[in-house]
């Protein structure tokens, strides 16, 4: 149903006031994602001491945590259901054809990793050029900081409306409202300063964009909110969380153990050397001894001596650093467990360590990536049905059977993962299904297919055009050594 301006513009900022709300955090993940965070459990005597010297510094794992998930997930395809189980469906060329079209290959990645920081990530399906003949649609992926989606009250799947905000580079900031039945765009001036101020803060409200009434209001012709948002870890009454969200303390403590043992390693990792009975050179004028630091610097070229026979001379032991150490292997094993990223993820080498261990050991991530395939393959098959409605095509675009087709999110050796293929194929299943397992996608299995076909067919037409007098001869059963006794074979 249509709205008036005046309720587009309350809707506004009731999404711009929310997105307003999560920049904070979303920000704050983010900075602990780059490693840019600030020294946090040092005290302030330590930081005006230090805190100059390791403003930059960060042993970043959460960057770890982060991408360890999100770089198993990789959707290959999709299939499109008929309701027949005598019709089972086979991935969907135009699909794929959309899909390679929008690049999203790789955007999809992206979106995946955005998701696991941010908590959240957001895909836009529009018309790439609505005045065309044929009509193409255009997957994007949009970031949290800039994009925020309403559901109708006491749901959690359907989307009541969607507000996508940015900065313009000609001193505007601008916004799209997106409404199942329309699209409203606004802009306002920017903040002089360039300070993104709260909404409502802003000195500059909303107005239309544009002079002419289409480039303020456009139909829209979907009937759906065109964006869908990706969410990591979704909850019930919660917010999604992001995938570092647990290990963000034990994170900052890893830092100041290391930043510690720098300030430790410097202070006391070189041996100190102490003297007694030392006789120290005297002022001729005052009488007075002369403590020159110079003369205890020592060099190559340098050595100490002392008229006292008694005379004395020995090291004080250096740091120890081994306990720092141990304190962050602690933590980074805690940041493990809580995160259920493999040990392996934060070893620097590995050694007598069983191809078993390692399964074993990546079984958590494995069973986690498996988990988000279910959530995020519900969110792209959306993203596909409303690319097949920009195109205008309703079957598709309705179906309630889309199905996600995701590569293997468990690393296994190439060894390990053919003979489990070829176990399966001992079992009774199918060619086409036993490429899927094998990581193939279905643009490279159909063209498998065609190469299979096209060997059958030279290899028919070599036996049917075989030249005349050519004869095939087989030992005789029984014939023992004998040479040169061969039966014809007609």
């Amino acid at each position: 149903m249509a709205v008036t301006a005046q309720e587009a513009l309350r809707i506004t900022s009731v999404l711009e006031q929310e997105l307003d709300r999560r920049q904070a955090s979303i920000t704050l993940w983010n900075d602990i994602y780059k490693g840019s965070q600030n020294l946090g459990f040092a005290s302030e005597r330590f930081k005006a001491a230090f805190g100059g010297l390791f403003k930059g510094f960060s042993d970043n794992w959460s960057e770890v945590v982060c991408d360890a998930p999100s770089e198993r997930l990789c959707p290959v395809g999709f299939r499109f259901g008929t309701g027949d189980e005598k019709d089972p469906p086979a991935a969907d060329k135009d699909a794929q054809r959309i899909w390679q079209s929008s690049n999203m290959d790789a955007w999809a990645r992206v979106a995946h990793t955005e998701c696991s920081v941010k908590s959240r990530s957001f895909v836009l399906v529009w018309a790439e050029d609505p005045d065309a003949d044929e009509v193409e649609p255009e997957i994007t992926v949009e970031d949290a900081t800039q994009c925020i989606v309403a559901y109708e009250p006491g749901s959690r799947r359907k989307r009541k409306a969607a507000l996508k905000r940015f900065d313009g580079d000609d001193g505007f900031e601008y916004s799209t409202l997106y409404l199942r039945d329309e699209l409203w765009k606004w802009r306002r001036t920017r903040s002089p300063s360039g300070l993104h101020l709260p909404s409502s803060m802003s000195l500059s409200r909303w107005e239309p964009r544009g002079d002419r009434p289409d480039q303020q209001r456009i139909d829209n012709p979907l009937k759906r909110v065109p964006m869908v948002e990706l969410r990591n870890r979704p909850r019930l009454t919660d917010d999604p969380s992001p995938e570092h969200l647990q290990v963000i303390p034990i994170q900052i403590a890893v830092t100041k153990l290391i930043a510690d043992m720098l300030t430790a390693s410097e202070a006391g990792a070189f041996p100190a050397r102490w003297g007694t009975g030392i006789d120290l050179p005297k002022d001729p004028l005052t009488g007075q001894e002369i403590d020159d630091p110079e003369l205890w610097r020592l060099a190559v070229n340098k050595m100490l001596r002392a008229s006292n026979k008694d005379a004395k001379f020995g090291n004080f032991e250096a740091a120890d650093l081994s306990n720092f150490v141990a304190g962050i292997n602690l933590l980074t094993e805690h940041i493990s467990a809580l995160s259920r990223t493999p040990p392996t993820y934060f070893m620097g080498k590995i050694q007598n360590v069983s191809a078993d261990a390692l399964t074993a050991a990546e079984a958590g991530l494995a069973s986690k990536c498996g988990i988000k395939t279910t959530f995020l393959g519900e969110d792209w098959e959306e993203v596909m049905r409303l690319a097949f409605l920009v195109k205008g095509e309703e079957k598709r675009g309705k179906n309630p059977l889309a199905e996600t087709i995701w590569r293997d999110v468990e690393y296994r050796t190439e060894a390990q993962h053919i003979d489990a293929i070829l176990k399966k194929k001992a079992l009774g299943v199918p060619w086409r299904q036993l490429m899927e397992d094998a990581g193939y996608t279905p643009t490279q299995i159909d063209r498998m297919e065609k190469m299979l076909e096209a060997d059958a067919e030279r290899a028919a037409r070599a036996l049917a055009f075989k030249p005349p007098g050519e004869e095939d001869f087989v030992e005789d059963e029984g014939a023992g050594d004998r040479t040169g006794d061969e039966v014809l074979v007609p």
